[in-house]
């Protein structure tokens, strides 16, 4: 996409503004790093296209790719001209938290995205004994109506199969509850006392679930990403 002018802001929507490409600029400044992490946060963007918005990102000098030592596959990582989009990439969330968000509609209720970005914000040495087996069930969802987030010491493995271990706390909600607690939009109490959300199991997990349970980024309540460094 090449808009013929010298103006800077042409220019850098140029490389920003390819449909995708400022999603992967979020799961990089977040921390993601191999290519499957980037799928698992955009299940919906095709393997062809998510390789080539890397590549264009590399051309654009904003990433560089590293071999992982002795395996075929890379990891990305941001240049510094990409780690100075991190303010940018932010300010733009927090507009589409005050004005875009009015827009969503079923088709934007990702659950991959919402349940990939629950796993990687779960604050595991704030989980009593730092091991557990969260189940989340969607009342609204035939197909991968069941989650299952195990935590072991500093390593958080989301499953949609049945790992076959014993659940420590269960979550039964529908998809949209979960995403307004998850982006602040409602209070995890407010949700349980409505009935929308129900908690069960380990009484010890449960009391402390402000500690470990974190929110999005995006959210109020949540802590904004810096760029990696």
């Amino acid at each position: 996409m090449r808009y013929g002018q010298f103006c800077p802001i042409a220019k850098a929507s140029e490389v920003l503004c390819e449909r995708w490409t400022m999603l992967i600029l979020r799961e990089l400044l977040i921390g993601s790093t191999r290519y499957n992490e980037l799928q698992k946060a955009m299940s919906k963007i095709s393997p062809t296209l998510l390789s080539k918005r890397l590549n264009e990102l590399e051309q654009a000098n904003l990433l560089i790719k590293k071999k992982i030592p002795g395996g075929r596959s890379h990891e990305y990582f941001l240049t510094q001209a990409g780690k100075d989009l991190g303010p940018i990439v932010m300010q733009l969330g927090e507009w589409g938290m005050q004005w875009a968000r009015k827009q969503m509609d079923l088709d934007d209720q990702d659950i991959e995205l919402l349940m990939w970005d629950i796993r990687r914000n779960i604050k595991s040495d704030k989980i009593p004994g730092r091991h557990a087996v969260l189940k989340f069930h969607f009342t609204d969802l035939d197909e991968h109506a069941n989650w299952w987030i195990v935590v072991k010491d500093k390593d958080c493995d989301l499953c949609t199969d049945d790992p076959c271990l014993d659940v420590d706390l269960y979550f039964t909600t529908d998809v949209a509850t979960l995403i307004n607690v998850w982006m602040g939009d409602c209070q995890l109490h407010q949700s349980i006392s409505k009935g929308n959300l129900k908690i069960l199991g380990d009484k010890g997990m449960k009391n402390t679930i402000k500690d470990w349970f974190g929110l999005s980024l995006m959210s109020p309540h949540g802590k904004a990403f810096s760029s990696p460094t």
